[in-house]
């Protein structure tokens, strides 16, 4: 068989000349192959209503035959499919006229048939000027092994596709019942959203109440601050007062129990030689219990006589030490405590004098000035008071004699 072949190529004449040939012109074998593979089925049915009369009940294989049946022979139905092929196969026709031959022709089908592009290198092939009946009976050999190989494939891919027909059935059930459980999931996430955006603006709305009731504090308390500008001053003064007053309270509990413990003792001895005399010293008033006297200046390792002196009396002391190491500024909450206010000009600042001598104009507050820091002098200062006191008495028991 393949020595006859090779015969026969070897017995076909060599054609020559450059024209192409036309559909009506290839064998009535190349038709079916021609029209089948190079025409789509949807191309088939619209050329066959144009160009054929039908009757309406024709199906696809009858208008395919009667299509072949009209290519046969010149005519308005061959030469419509003749356009038809040349405008759609225009590239392929141009690429096949390079083979200037058979064997050329030859080699540039297989390529394009090797690459799986058989509707456009079939045509190209058949009308090109170089092929001859040896090479047309190959190439239509070759395109109907396809078709029968196509068939084949077909009825694998077929039974292929039955099987993934079912496999996407079942993964389409799968799909489902995964889309219903994302669905609940997504639906019960929203909730808890929800559930947690509402817990969001109520802890929003308790947060804005307390910044409102913070910002309303922040408010009372400068105005506070506003009005009462010296009130940490007195805070700070009261607590010293207290400290003080209850220092003062211990240590008159330890006088006592000294005194108890020495009273049998001195009895028991013997007379004593009589001491030298003291120097004198003012008896200390009686008349400033539950008074707070208010020290102004002064040394500072005198201050213990001083309180001594104060506290003896029965009086609550405060000192002040002019501007040293005590500001200023605290001397206002400390003449506001005071009731009577004993200032040592010789050992406070400028600034300390006016403060005490202007608050005691303003107030009609009682106030001593003493040239001489010593606890000799506070003890005649506060004698001095004393005399003022009782002075100031009957003319407070007058004005308030009734008239009459």
């Amino acid at each position: 068989m393949a020595e006859a072949c090779c015969a026969a190529h070897a017995a076909a004449p060599v054609t020559t000349g450059s024209r192409r040939r036309r559909l009506w012109e290839l064998g009535n074998h190349a038709h079916c192959p021609v029209i089948g593979v190079c025409v789509p089925l949807e191309r088939v049915r619209v050329l066959a209503r144009k160009l054929l009369v039908l009757q309406g009940d024709e199906d696809d294989y009858t208008l395919h035959c009667s299509l072949v049946t009209a290519a046969a022979r010149r005519n308005a139905v061959a030469e419509a499919l003749q356009k038809d092929l040349e405008q759609r196969f225009t590239l392929d026709v141009r690429a096949a006229a390079q083979a200037k031959c058979r064997d050329s022709l030859m080699a540039w089908w297989r390529g394009r048939a090797g690459q799986g592009e058989i509707a456009g290198a079939l045509w190209a092939t058949l009308t090109h000027a170089r092929c001859d009946e040896w090479l047309e009976m190959r190439v239509l050999g070759q395109v109907h092994m396809l078709q029968h190989q196509v068939g084949a494939a077909q009825r694998v891919d077929l039974v292929a596709h039955r099987e993934l027909a079912a496999e996407h059935q079942a993964l389409a059930r799968d799909y489902a019942e995964v889309q219903q459980r994302v669905t609940a999931w997504s639906q019960e996430r929203a909730r808890e959203q929800q559930a947690w955006e509402r817990e969001r603006m109520q802890q929003r709305a308790a947060l804005i109440a307390l910044q409102t009731q913070l910002a309303q504090a922040q408010e009372q308390l400068q105005h506070w601050q506003a009005a009462q500008p010296d009130l940490p001053e007195r805070e700070q003064l009261r607590e010293r007062l207290a400290e003080q007053v209850e220092r003062n309270q211990a240590l008159q509990r330890e006088v006592n129990r000294l005194a108890s413990r020495n009273a049998p003792a001195a009895e028991a001895a013997a007379e004593p030689v009589p001491p030298p005399a003291p120097p004198v010293v003012p008896a200390l008033p009686a008349r400033l219990e539950h008074r707070v006297v208010l020290c102004v200046g002064g040394r500072g390792g005198s201050v213990p006589q001083y309180r001594q002196a104060v506290e003896g009396c029965g009086a609550q002391f405060l000192h002040h030490d002019g501007g040293e190491e005590h500001k200023p500024a605290q001397l206002e909450p400390q003449l506001a405590a005071a009731d009577l206010v004993i200032c040592q000009t010789g050992c406070i600042s400028h600034d300390a004098y006016w403060r005490v001598k202007d608050h005691c104009k303003r107030h009609h507050k009682r106030c001593v000035f003493v040239d001489k820091p010593s606890a000799s002098s506070l003890r005649r200062a506060l004698v001095s008071l004393e005399g003022e006191e009782a002075a100031a008495e009957p003319a407070l028991h007058g004005a308030q004699r009734p008239a009459g």
